[in-house]
C-alpha cells in the first residue's frame, strides 16, 4: 500500500510505495497538496499491480530509463564494448568523434534525440560544406553502427537510424586511383633500388615495401604491423599473415608473395627479433609522399633515356609514371592496393578469387571497386558457349559430320520412324488367349538395329517401342 508522508523542512509530500521487485522506493510527488499526492500514490501503487500481473512489460519502463541517460554517458558505455571486442584504439577514438560532431551540430543531448531526421539534417547541411560523399558516409556508418549497439543491448525499444541511407560514393568520388602498368612498376623498382635513403628508408627497403604491398593487397597500416614473426618464407608457397587486430575487417590474413620477394625479405630480417617490425615505415601522413618521391625520379631517368629533344618532349606529354595523370587519377600509397586487384584481373583471376586475395567481405564490394576492370567480360561469355552449338559430330548413319542442330533433326526423324514402325507392327499382332503375340520385326529393322541406327534415341526400350508395352494398359488400337 502507498503512503504519503512529510520530511522535514520540505514543502512537497513524499510517497512510499513496493515496486513489482518488491523493492521499497521513496520519492518525492512534486506538489505540496496532499490530495494530488495521494492520486499519485495509488497511481503507482496500481501500475505496480499491473506490472505484477505483466499487463505492463517492466522492460519498457528500463528502455525509457535508458533513453533519457545522456548521450555521453552511452557513449562510454559503447567505448567500452568496442574496447572488449578488441577494436583498435584509433577507430574507437574516430568513432566517438564523429557521433559527437553529429551531437554538437544537432543539438542531441540525450539518447531519445537519436532521430532520422536530425542525422539526415546533419547529411545535407555537411554536404553544403562541399564535403565528400564518402566522408559524410563514415558519420552516418558512425551514427547507425551505434543505434544498432544500443538496440543489440536492450538500450533502445527500435532503431531510429534504420531509414536512413548513406550517399553513393560512386557518384561523388573526389579522389579516383589509378593503378600502375607492369613496365612503370619495373622502372620504379629498378631506379628505387639504385637511390639513397628518403624518408628514413633506404631505396632497397622501399623496393620492398612496395612490392609487399602490390603482392599482398596488404594497406599501409597493415603494413606497419607487420612483423618478422608473421614472415613464413621457408615454405615453396611463402605467405606473410597480418594479425586480426591490425587488419581493417579484424580477421588473420594470409597474403601469399613470389618466391624471389621471400628471399629478398628474409634477408633484410635475418637479424631481426620476431616482434620487430619489417619495414621502419615513416609517418601515415609522409607515405604517400615517399612514394610519389619515387616516382617522380624514375620519371626523370626514364626520360632521360630519350635523346632526341623531339622525342623527349613528345614523351613527356605521357602520363607513364606520373602520380597525378591528364585524367586527374592520381596515385598515393593506396593505390599499391588497387594495383594488386588490376593485376589479378587481368592476370585472369576469376571475381570471387579477387575478393579472397582483398580481403572484401562482400563480393558486391568487389565488383563495384574493380568490375569496370573485366573489360568485354559479357562478350567473352558469350562466345565461350558458341562451341555448344556449333561443334561438328559424326553421322551415325553416313560417315559424315554435321552440326548439331542437324544432329537432332536426324535424331528426331529416327524416332519417328521407328514409332511408325512400331504401330504398324502392332496392328498386325493377333491376340491368342489373352496374351499379345508381338509381329516378327522386319529384315531392315533388324539391319538397321545391328548398325546401332537407334543408339542415340534415350529408353528406347520403355518409351515408344509399342511392341513390348503391356497389352492391358496399352490397347492395341493406340
Amino acid at each position: 500500500m502507498a503512503t504519503v508522508f512529510k520530511r522535514a523542512g520540505k514543502a512537497n509530500w513524499y510517497i512510499d510505495y513496493y515496486d513489482h521487485t518488491g523493492r521499497r522506493i521513496s520519492r518525492s510527488s512534486g506538489t505540496s497538496d496532499k490530495a494530488t499526492a495521494m492520486r499519485l500514490a495509488n497511481k503507482l501503487q496500481a501500475d505496480t499491480v499491473l506490472r505484477k500481473e505483466q499487463i505492463i512489460d517492466p522492460r519498457l519502463d528500463a528502455l525509457k530509463a535508458q533513453s533519457k541517460r545522456s548521450l555521453k554517458d552511452s557513449l562510454n558505455d559503447y567505448d567500452a564494448a568496442m574496447n572488449a571486442k578488441g577494436t583498435s584504439s584509433g577507430h574507437i577514438e574516430s568513432t566517438r568523434k564523429k557521433i559527437e560532431a553529429i551531437a554538437d551540430a544537432t543539438g542531441m543531448k540525450f539518447v531519445a534525440d537519436l532521430t532520422a531526421d536530425a542525422l539526415n539534417e546533419f547529411a545535407a547541411n555537411q554536404r553544403t560544406l562541399n564535403l565528400s560523399a564518402r566522408t559524410i558516409e563514415s558519420y552516418i556508418q558512425a551514427a547507425k553502427g551505434f543505434t544498432r549497439w544500443l538496440l543489440r543491448n536492450g538500450k533502445l525499444a527500435y532503431d531510429p537510424l534504420v531509414t536512413v541511407t548513406k550517399p553513393s560514393v560512386e557518384d561523388d568520388r573526389r579522389v579516383v586511383r589509378r593503378f600502375l602498368s607492369h613496365e612503370e612498376w619495373n622502372w620504379l623498382d629498378s631506379i628505387t633500388r639504385q637511390s639513397g635513403e628518403c624518408y628514413g628508408m633506404s631505396g632497397q627497403a622501399r623496393s620492398l615495401l612496395y612490392a609487399t604491398a602490390i603482392q599482398t593487397g596488404l594497406r599501409s597500416n597493415e603494413l606497419r604491423s607487420l612483423t618478422r614473426g608473421k614472415l613464413q618464407l621457408t615454405d615453396s608457397t611463402p605467405f606473410v599473415v597480418a594479425k586480426a587486430g591490425g587488419t581493417k575487417n579484424k580477421k588473420l590474413a594470409r597474403q601469399y608473395i613470389q618466391p624471389e620477394l621471400a628471399l629478398e625479405l628474409k634477408a633484410i630480417v635475418a637479424k631481426k627479433l620476431a616482434g620487430a617490425p619489417v619495414f621502419d615505415l615513416p609517418s601515415k601522413f609522409d607515405i604517400a609522399d615517399m612514394l610519389r618521391n619515387d616516382l617522380e625520379s624514375a620519371r626523370s631517368m626514364w626520360l632521360n633515356t630519350f635523346d632526341d629533344p623531339q622525342e623527349r618532349i613528345e614523351r613527356d606529354k605521357s602520363d607513364f609514371l606520373r602520380s597525378t595523370d591528364s585524367e586527374g587519377e592520381r596515385i598515393d600509397f593506396h593505390a599499391l592496393r588497387h594495383t594488386t586487384a588490376s593485376w589479378l584481373i587481368k592476370s585472369g583471376a576469376d571475381i570471387k578469387s579477387v575478393q579472397s586475395i582483398m580481403r572484401h567481405s562482400d563480393i558486391k564490394l568487389t565488383l563495384q571497386r574493380y568490375g569496370h576492370l573485366f573489360p568485354g567480360a559479357e562478350a567473352d561469355a558469350v562466345s565461350r558457349i558458341r562451341s555448344a552449338f556449333t561443334q561438328p559430330v559424326a553421322n551415325f548413319k553416313t560417315g559424315t559430320y554435321h552440326d548439331r542442330g542437324v544432329q537432332h533433326l536426324v535424331q528426331h526423324s529416327a524416332r519417328e520412324a521407328m514409332r511408325s514402325s512400331a504401330r504398324k507392327s502392332t496392328e498386325s499382332s493377333v491376340q491368342e488367349g489373352g496374351v499379345l503375340t508381338l509381329a516378327k520385326p522386319t529384315k531392315t529393322e533388324k539391319t538397321q538395329e545391328k548398325q546401332g541406327f537407334f543408339e542415340d534415341s534415350p529408353s528406347r526400350t520403355r518409351t515408344y517401342d509399342l511392341r513390348i508395352r503391356n497389352p492391358l494398359l496399352y490397347p492395341t488400337e493406340l
